[in-house]
């Protein structure tokens, strides 16, 4: 039972009943982002946890890492205790403190500490993890100069007329009716993401972002080397809105 449940009796049963009024309002579109957790997940390490804390934190270890885009996954201990909602769940340090050891020592998760640092960083118990825990070990970790963009779970979202204005100009009536159609055609996230992508490239153009999302449509988003040439060419879609080849 979580802190603050009430308890209330159907024929006998006792059965708990969140005090919170927050509703699922539904998922607002079929064509969703997923997160992909393991089959081992459902059959061996469920089975071993009792803490819905636990599973909380598990899940979002899982959703944290399918974010990243680094070649080595990991979580830092600040990663967690600085998202406001993951804490939110967790209830306090405290407690998240005592799952991660909770979760290390079953084997669940693996932790390390980089040379000179005092902030314990998380895998997930996988061949890449147990590679990088090693690497760590011997001294040989390449990976302290990566840059790492901070990844926080929220629902506050700018929409997309939000994320134009701030990423590429002012809307005039006929960019609103553009951005209309694309936000009917395209989900959230690939339009987030396909924005970004121009902005880092300098290309703030919407056809551009377009493009990128035509790609994805067609190609399949998932696929790593589509992603890597949605615009590695900037020069030649910027000919092709001028009509030249």
């Amino acid at each position: 039972m979580l802190p603050g449940d009430n308890i209330r009796k159907v024929k006998g049963i006792k059965t708990v009943t969140p005090q919170s009024t927050k509703l699922f309002k539904g998922f607002k579109e079929d064509n969703l982002d997923l997160v992909r957790l393991p089959e081992p997940f459902f059959s061996q390490i469920l089975p071993l946890i009792n803490s819905i804390t636990q599973v909380r934190l598990l899940l979002y270890f899982f959703w944290h890492i399918e974010q990243q885009e680094n070649n080595i996954r990991f979580l830092e201990y600040s990663d967690l205790s600085s998202d406001p909602t993951l804490m939110a769940m967790i209830g306090n340090e405290t407690t998240l403190r005592e799952d991660l050891e909770t979760l290390v020592s079953m084997d669940i998760l693996l932790e390390a500490q980089l040379s000179g640092k005092k902030e314990l960083i998380y895998f997930v118990n996988g061949p890449q993890g147990r590679a990088a825990v090693k690497t760590i070990e011997d001294g040989q970790w390449k990976n302290t100069d990566v840059e790492r963009k901070p990844i926080q779970l929220t629902d506050q979202q700018p929409n997309i007329y939000g994320l134009y204005e701030e990423n590429i100009g002012p809307i005039t009536p006929l960019i609103a009716e553009i951005l209309k159609e694309d936000e009917k055609t395209y989900p959230e996230a690939w339009i987030k993401e396909a924005i970004e992508i121009a902005v880092k490239r300098n290309v703030r153009n919407w056809k551009y972002v377009q493009a990128i999302l035509d790609r994805w449509q067609n190609e399949g988003r998932g696929n790593e080397q589509n992603r890597r040439n949605d615009s590695q060419d900037p020069s030649r879609y910027r000919r092709s809105w001028l009509g030249k080849k």
